[in-house]
């Protein structure tokens, strides 16, 4: 299984170095296409470039298949025109995902999405926990299972008014003719480009959650995330008034929980299993309603271990009960 994995980036210096070992770092029978598209930086970002394609030619250790990397430095129409370009200099794959420049992958996330996938042909896309950094890489927040239903992500009110989650780019891994079908990024926005693909990949597919962590988001100053007034306006904008008028309906709807979404669920070292859960029928409780999740999760999980213990004691009591005793003479 080959990954295609995209970095844009612009004067990044500070973050690159981290962002690339997160994915040059992983480990599992798979291999990895890694491309860095710059926005021609002014700052040391070239050089750190430079020095790790010379670094992953020679000494780097590879844990993997194997893996490409380039980069390549040339003016773009922002950054989901950087995107596109790198997924265009990536050539075939079987699994797509972007990590921005001051971003990162956790370790393991790479052979966990190859897993499932590999085990799973019916799931086109995949998030892990929305989960947040601070500037120095400490963990700020690690989100319980949120619920994404499709026709809400197709109506469009994850954006932080109608409902406060967000879809996490940094975990999100997709198949390449999901990509095909919807067309890519559009790179007339500036801001709001993944929340504009992640509807467009709803009209076509389920989006499954995955109870682990894949990436993380990083919170710093001067980020383009920070106008958040900026960013709801742009998705305004790309909205026709229908649309703008479903989007109430749904987020409605999705306020009392009456929709179903598809969550991965591995227990204990158990494949991943796929299951439709009910959003949870208290809504009002807010926050409480996805930590009631995870006690559902966390019941279903110890229910199973000892559902499992006690099957193979009747298995060992069974054995024993038809096994031939020994004939004495």
């Amino acid at each position: 299984m080959r990954f295609n994995i995209v970095t844009p980036v612009l004067n990044g210096e500070k973050f690159i170095n981290e962002t690339i070992l997160s994915v040059v770092s992983q480990t599992g029978p798979f291999s990895i296409r890694y491309h860095v598209q710059d926005g021609v930086s002014t700052d040391s970002t070239i050089k750190l470039l430079t020095a790790w394609q010379n670094r992953l030619a020679n000494d780097f250790p590879i844990n993997c298949a194997g893996i490409k990397f380039s980069f390549s430095s040339e003016p773009d129409r922002g950054l989901y025109d950087a995107v596109n370009r790198g997924f265009a200099a990536c050539g075939d794959s079987d699994l797509m995902a972007w990590i921005n420049a001051d971003d990162r992958y956790e370790p393991g996330a790479f052979v966990t999405v190859a897993e499932i996938f590999d085990k799973h042909s019916d799931i086109d896309w995949v998030t892990g926990r929305p989960t947040v950094i601070n500037e120095t890489g400490g963990m700020l927040h690690i989100s319980p299972i949120v619920p994404f239903p499709r026709t809400a992500i197709a109506a469009g009110i994850f954006e932080g008014r109608f409902a406060r989650p967000f879809i996490q780019q940094e975990g999100t891994f997709w198949r390449p003719g999901l990509w095909e079908k919807t067309g890519g990024l559009n790179a007339n926005f500036r801001l709001a480009g993944d929340f504009d693909l992640w509807r467009r990949f709803a009209m076509q597919s389920d989006l499954v959650i995955v109870d682990t962590i894949l990436g993380c988001f990083r919170r710093r100053r001067d980020q383009l995330t920070d106008n958040i007034g900026r960013y709801h306006a742009e998705i305004d904008s790309s909205l026709s008034p229908n649309e703008m008028e479903t989007r109430v309906k749904i987020s409605k709807s999705y306020a009392k929980a009456r929709f179903e979404y598809r969550v991965l669920l591995r227990h204990y070292e158990g494949p991943w299993v796929c299951e439709r859960w009910p959003m949870c029928v208290l809504p009002f409780l807010g926050t409480k309603a996805f930590k009631a999740e995870h006690w559902r999760l966390s019941l279903m999980a110890r229910f199973d271990k000892e559902i499992r213990q006690i099957k193979k004691r009747l298995t060992t009591a069974e054995n024993a009960a038809v096994r031939p005793k020994k004939v004495q003479n």
